[in-house]
C-alpha cells in the first residue's frame, strides 16, 4: 500500500536538478570521471520537451486544429516520448555505473538514487 504523506514537499524542477547534481558529484567523488552519458541524456530531456512543444504548436496552427484536437496530438505523440525517454535516462545512468564498477550487473537504480559504498 502507497503511503502519501500531504506535507512532504513537491519535487520541482529545481529539486530533481539539485538531487542530480549530487548523484553526478557523488559519482566524480567515486571515479575521479564525470557520468558524461548521463549528463548528457539529462541536458537532452530538455530540448526534447521543448522541441516538442514547439513541433506541436507548429502542427496545431498548421492544420487548423482546435484545442481537443491539438491535445489529443500531445498526449498521442509527446507522452510515449517523454516516458521513452526516461527510460533512456535510468539506463544511462545504470550503464555509467556499471561501465565504472560502482554497482553490478544485476542492480538496477533509479535516477535518483547512489549505491551505498
Amino acid at each position: 500500500m502507497a503511503y502519501w504523506d500531504p506535507f512532504y514537499p513537491v519535487r520541482t524542477l529545481f529539486s530533481d536538478i539539485r538531487a542530480h547534481l549530487a548523484n553526478w558529484r557523488r559519482f566524480k567523488r567515486a571515479t575521479r570521471t564525470w557520468p558524461t552519458i548521463s549528463i548528457a541524456t539529462y541536458v537532452m530531456r530538455f530540448f526534447l520537451i521543448v522541441g516538442g512543444v514547439v513541433l506541436g504548436i507548429w502542427y496545431q496552427v498548421r492544420h487548423d486544429l482546435t484545442k481537443g484536437q491539438g491535445l489529443l496530438i500531445y498526449l498521442a505523440v509527446l507522452l510515449p516520448v517523454v516516458f521513452i525517454w526516461f527510460v533512456v535516462e535510468h539506463v544511462a545512468w545504470n550503464f555509467d555505473l556499471r561501465r565504472k564498477g560502482i554497482s553490478s550487473d544485476r542492480d538496477i537504480w533509479k535516477i535518483s538514487q547512489f549505491p551505498q559504498e
